[in-house]
Order: structure tokens, then C-alpha cells, then sequence
């Protein structure tokens, strides 16, 4: 990033400030970034109010966790927040997802903090409910950090005239994911109806229109054609799970189709896959990829920016849209072994080399660096 050469005075104090703190997603992110953090710099995280379920995990870490109201969008969120900021002196308040990037931005600009604000997802991909805040705080904040160079390359101008905009991966604990999933069959609840000797597809995602899973089944009947024992495994929950029931059923694959709804380790459906498929039509720079990775399983994935990103032009994609490419992509997979241990393998090595919440963490180290100075000068 260009910083390192630079005197600049080493941050002590970071508030990291979410909306919420679910289990999944961006918390996730925050979680990571954190504890490699944590180690260097006196990190505390707050969120604004919501789910909580990663809570725990960051107490686990002796991160200490402020709740600040019951609701993201309260004004007893709003006020709390200012008033902590009023009463500790923080270095860099570092804000995430939309409630956390507005209010944060907003509420730092009136207590003279320095802001960081990660953006997590494409700008053209949000709702006008996202847009709006988002773009009118923009001005407040003082360094804008993409989770990937296509998020980057999505934001209006205006974020690039108002403050430094850097891009910093999204990040995972690879080795810990890999424990995480390291459970036998039949230990698990999700396998309770799956056939143990069935070649798993699987998608660890929810039933959102731009993870495409309507694809997916569209692209099953390819693959049964060669591989009848197949199985493709969908988690998660969501208003779209009925359409996607029903099209199973319209294209006489429901039997080969696990839904299996909320898993509570999602790292042991990776553990367990023969092939992770990702057929989104966008994302910012996903998770779900790089879990994929860290487990070394082969990954047929969309052509799109950041897939390329995480895997590396090397990879082989298939169409976006483009259920008969897929289908056959995922046939060729499961059909070669020696095939699919390399993308495992490679994929692997990349994430470790490039995407772990070390590497993260030191990316933003150099990030608040750069913004102290800038705010002092």
C-alpha cells in the first residue's frame, strides 16, 4: 500500500463499530481482522444493536464488546455511541455495514474521531436504502477501504474525492476454519438423511436472487446423466427456499437435492463436500469462497471480478447464468480425482498466502497509520 516507509504514529486505540454482530457475513470479517489485531493495538468493538450470536467468540479472544442499543437504527444507539466516544479518546473508530458506516461516520465527524469505513458489496448491487446513507456520510469519512478491487471499482467518485480509498481482502482464520469442520459423518445433524456414499455438491450460501441457485438445479440433470448418486446440499434459510423446492421437483430432482436448512457448522458441510459450486451473479469478495478454499476443495465458480480475485486468473470459471456450463464443469470435477486435487490443492495454497486475518490485520495496521498522520498534518 505504500505506507510502510512513512514515521507515522502507531494507532493505540481502534473502536471497531458494527450494526450488529450475527453469526455469519461481515461480523465474521470484523471477528477476524480483530483478533490478529488485537495482539498490536487495544481493539474493542460495538455494535449498535441486533443479533449477537458472535458475541462469545469475540469475549473468547478477551475483546472487549459494547452493545450500544436494541435496535441498529435507536436513538438510545446513537447517543450511546457519542458519549462513548466522548468519554475515551480512540484513535480510528473503523465502521462496517451500512447502519455502522452512516451513524459511525456521522457521530465521529461531531467527537473529531479519525474514520475508517470498510465497504463490503458493490455499490450498484445495493438497495436505494443502502445508497443514500451511504453516499451522503460518505464526505465524513476519512479512508475508505474495499473488500475487493470490483468493490473498488463500483463506488461513485465522490468516495474517492472526500478520503484515500484502499482495498483490503476480506479475510478468514484458515486454520481454524479447517478444525471448525473436522467432524465425523455421523456426528452431524445434516447428514442425518444423505446417503454417506453420495458425491456431495455443495452451497453454503442463503436463498439470495444473486447466489443463483436456480442455476444449480437447472444444472443437476447434466450431472446425474454421469454421476446418478449426486447430491447437492443447500444451507441456509430465506423467502426464496419454496421457488427453489418447486423447481426441483418441476425438473424431477428433488430426490438428489438436500435442503437442509440452518446448519449449525457450516465449516463441516464444507469438510465433507466433493465439489463447492458458487454460481453467483455478484457478490463483494465472498466468504463462502475462501471457506471453500481453506478446506482445499475443488470450487467451480461464475465468472465474475471477484472470484477471479480470490481464486486467480488461472482458475477455469463457467458463464454466469449458465446452468449447462455449470453442469458440466461440475461433471468434469467430479469425474477426474486428479483434477479436483489440484484445484483443492491450489486453491488452498492461495488463501493461506493471501487472505488470512494475519495478512488483514496488518493491511489495516498501516491503513490507521496513514490516517492519523493525515488527520495531524
Amino acid at each position: 500500500m505504500g505506507y510502510s516507509d512513512k514515521m507515522v504514529q502507531k494507532p493505540e486505540r481502534v473502536l471497531m463499530l458494527s450494526g450488529q454482530l450475527g453469526a455469519a457475513g461481515t461480523p465474521q470479517v470484523i471477528l477476524n481482522i480483530t483478533k490478529h489485531l488485537h495482539d498490536k493495538i487495544n481493539v474493542e468493538v460495538a455494535y449498535l444493536g441486533g443479533k449477537d450470536e458472535l458475541v462469545p467468540e469475540f469475549e473468547q479472544h478477551e475483546i472487549n464488546v459494547h452493545r450500544l442499543g436494541d435496535n441498529p437504527l435507536s436513538i438510545k444507539s446513537v447517543r450511546s455511541l457519542q458519549q462513548r466516544l466522548q468519554k475515551h479518546n480512540y484513535d480510528i473508530v473503523h465502521t462496517h455495514m451500512v447502519t455502522g458506516g452512516a451513524i459511525g461516520r456521522v457521530v465521529s465527524n461531531i467527537t473529531q474521531t479519525p474514520v475508517v469505513s470498510t465497504v463490503h458489496t458493490s455499490y450498484d448491487n445495493r438497495p436505494m436504502t443502502a445508497k443514500v446513507p451511504d453516499l451522503l456520510t460518505s464526505p465524513f469519512s476519512d479512508a475508505n477501504v474495499c473488500v475487493s478491487n470490483a468493490v473498488k471499482q463500483s463506488l461513485p467518485i465522490v468516495y474517492k474525492r472526500w478520503a484515500q480509498t484502499e482495498v483490503a481482502h476480506n479475510c478468514i482464520d484458515v486454520e481454524q476454519v479447517r478444525q471448525t469442520g473436522a467432524v465425523t459423518w455421523d456426528d452431524l445433524k445434516w447428514t442425518t438423511n444423505i446417503d454417506r456414499d453420495s458425491q456431495l455438491i455443495v452451497n453454503v450460501a442463503r436463498y439470495d436472487p444473486k447466489k443463483r441457485r436456480e442455476d444449480l438445479i437447472e444444472a443437476l440433470p447434466y450431472v446425474l446423466e454421469e454421476h446418478p448418486r449426486s447430491k447437492l446440499v443447500l444451507t441456509g434459510k430465506g423467502d426464496r427456499k419454496e421457488v427453489i423446492q418447486e423447481l426441483a421437483e418441476d425438473r424431477g430432482v428433488a430426490d438428489n437435492v438436500a435442503f437442509v436448512g440452518f446448519v449449525e457448522n457450516p465449516q463441516s458441510v464444507y469438510h465433507h463436500a466433493d465439489v463447492v459450486a458458487l454460481p453467483s451473479i455478484s457478490e463483494g469478495f465472498s466468504i463462502s469462497m475462501l471457506e471453500a478454499m481453506a478446506h482445499g476443495k475443488p470450487i467451480v465458480a461464475t465468472d465474475i471480478p471477484p472470484f477471479r480475485e480470490a481464486l486467480s486468473e488461472n482458475h477455469s470459471y463457467v458463464e454466469p447464468r449458465s446452468p449447462t456450463e455449470l453442469g458440466e464443469e461440475l461433471r468434469l470435477v467430479l469425474s477426474d480425482s486428479k483434477h479436483a486435487e489440484r484445484l483443492g490443492d491450489r486453491a488452498y495454497k492461495r488463501v493461506r498466502e493471501n487472505f488470512s486475518g494475519e495478512a488483514a490485520a496488518k493491511e489495516y495496521e498501516e491503513i490507521y497509520r496513514s490516517v492519523i498522520q493525515d488527520t495531524q498534518e
